[in-house]
């Protein structure tokens, strides 16, 4: 019995020593991990922007502005272009505004819902690459095989089969690509959140 007092006595005085922090000052450093987060999360977005921006640029050459002008997805591809830039910009100035509105939270609250908000957008931003993506790859291989002259209606449908497969197989990869990318940052937020929710309890 002697000994179990002992060790008791131990345990509490290690528990004293222990830092015990006030709800401000968790609040404090909970609202300085989850801005950094955010910021992070719009930086990576603007270089993502410019590494395919780049990507684009070096890949656009005359042999395939001539492929693109036989198959006539000359119009499909530029109004595609413009559409993907645009929304993606939108999707960055979306970033970039709740990173300015987490820096002047003031209340739990308040910064519960911008992490909310920001965790959002991100997952629209995700599935909308991947959406976008697939749609724009699913209509260039099926006007690619109608523009086969050789092909018959058994080969016409299984390259769309073996198509849709490797498809498929890229999606997954891109969509493995986000989660470690932004899935990382978004899951931290949510633990912010979790201890936020603690605290407004």
């Amino acid at each position: 019995m002697d000994e179990l007092e002992l060790l008791k006595k131990r345990w509490q005085a290690q528990e004293s020593s222990l830092p015990n922090y006030k709800s401000t000052e968790i609040y404090e450093m909970l609202h300085k991990k989850s801005s950094s987060i955010v910021k992070w999360i719009f930086l990576i977005s603007i270089f993502e922007f410019i590494f395919w921006f780049v990507i684009e640029f070096i890949g656009m050459s005359q042999s395939v502005n001539e492929s693109l002008k036989e198959l006539d997805l000359q119009t499909f591809y530029r109004v595609t272009l413009v559409v993907n830039y645009v929304v993606i910009i939108a999707f960055i100035i979306k970033f970039f505004f709740n990173y300015r509105q987490i820096q002047t939270t003031d209340t739990v609250k308040s910064l519960m819902k911008t992490i909310v908000k920001t965790r959002l957008t991100v997952k629209y931003y995700v599935w909308f690459n991947i959406i976008f993506f697939a749609i724009t790859s699913i209509v260039s291989v099926v006007v690619t095989l109608n523009h086969l002259d050789n092909i018959n209606s058994q080969s016409f449908w299984l390259s769309i089969l073996i198509s849709i497969a490797i498809l498929g197989f890229i999606i997954l990869i891109i969509w493995a690509f986000y989660r470690l990318l932004y899935g990382i940052l978004t899951r931290r937020l949510l633990i912010n959140y979790k201890n936020l929710k603690k605290i407004e309890l």
